[in-house]
């Protein structure tokens, strides 16, 4: 039962474990470091049976020491079988793993440390999505990782969901645990609820939303959290702008409301906005996609294609790029001119 996320790599057919990096949760040091930190070779010594270099850390240790930091263990199980098979392959020897083995464990980040309070954090802000049962609902997880910038087609969604479940008896804490380690970024999750108290009802569960059908948010801005939202509607084929904006910018908020009503006047054509610090995948979006130097930053698809960006919160220049790139814009120019005879804040 065990898994490992979409973007883990794979060797000659077993799972390989993938570096996590969650605060408090092994180490972030790329640095591949020969001796291991004193507190985490502690452990080692826990667990392992024999002493000095005879000392050798067995399968099943392995898992107790996975599961478990100096502070606290679950009462239940958390990691599947399989992926306590993966590691335990990639770092041991015939006889088990050595200590010197253990110091790679450790540096590739495989380790569960930190305070129980700060996963109980997590889970808590998305139980609370779900009438705080105890248990997460498809919906919260969904929403979840569509704010964290991943968006699922349904059935990738069910999978991670069932294989996550390990009881099949709800998705509980400890296997929220077993989800975190293999799919999300806690310190992110715990950075995305501190500025995100609430639950974001608007955001889409999986790819099956109706925000990705092609007359969804005509009329309006819709935010998105991440390139696979963001693609997800531009390879609908219809028209759309994306403004580029960061929590810090000032010429982005000036610019918004006349962003949200040419959305109104431009009404043929969808309306997004992304911040580029948002998550990792809105700050690969600026950076890598759009190559960003200065905000806010437009950017116009059509045909599922980008055709054009321009940055700078000038109307004239928005007015024109976006009336010469798409179509549907440039087809509402005499509403658009009637609209900035009444509104002079939409005049060029």
């Amino acid at each position: 039962r065990g898994f490992v996320g979409p973007s883990a790599p794979r060797s000659r057919g077993h799972l390989v474990p993938r570096r996590w990096f969650l605060p408090g949760w092994g180490n972030d040091d790329k640095g591949a470091a020969s001796e291991g930190d004193a507190q985490e070779r502690s452990r080692f010594w826990s667990y392992a049976e024999g002493e000095g270099d005879a000392a050798r850390l067995q399968r099943d240790a392995l898992r107790d020491l996975l599961e478990c930091t100096d502070a606290f263990c679950l009462t239940k199980r958390w990691l599947p079988d399989a992926f306590v098979d993966s590691i335990y392959r990639q770092y041991s020897h015939p006889d088990g793993i050595t200590v010197k083995d253990f110091d790679r464990l450790a540096c590739d980040g495989l380790l569960l440390s930190g305070k129980l309070d700060e996963y109980e954090k997590a889970f808590a802000a998305l139980d609370q999505q779900g009438a705080g049962t105890g248990l997460l609902t498809r919906e919260a997880v969904g929403r979840l990782f569509a704010g964290l910038g991943q968006v699922m087609a349904p059935e990738e969604l069910d999978r991670i969901l069932d294989e996550s479940d390990v009881d099949h008896d709800g998705l509980d804490f400890a296997d929220f645990l077993g989800l975190a380690r293999t799919h999300l970024d806690l310190a992110e999750v715990l950075r995305y609820f501190e500025t995100h108290p609430q639950p974001e009802a608007g955001l889409p569960v999986d790819l099956a939303s109706p925000e990705f059908t092609p007359a969804a948010g005509l009329g309006e801005v819709t935010t998105v959290h991440g390139e696979a939202e963001l693609n997800a509607i531009v390879k609908n084929g219809a028209d759309a702008v994306v403004k580029l904006a960061f929590t810090w910018c000032r010429p982005c908020k000036t610019f918004w409301p006349k962003y949200q009503r040419f959305a109104q006047v431009y009404s043929g054509t969808r309306f997004l906005k992304i911040v580029g610090n948002d998550n990792e995948s809105c700050k690969h979006y600026a950076r890598e996609v759009l190559k960003a130097k200065i905000s806010p930053m437009f950017a116009v698809y059509s045909g599922g294609e980008l055709v054009d960006t321009w940055h700078g919160a000038n109307v004239g220049r928005f007015v024109e790029r976006m009336e010469r790139g798409l179509p549907s814009a440039g087809a509402r120019a005499a509403e658009r001119e009637a609209a900035a005879a009444k509104e002079p804040m939409l005049a060029a």
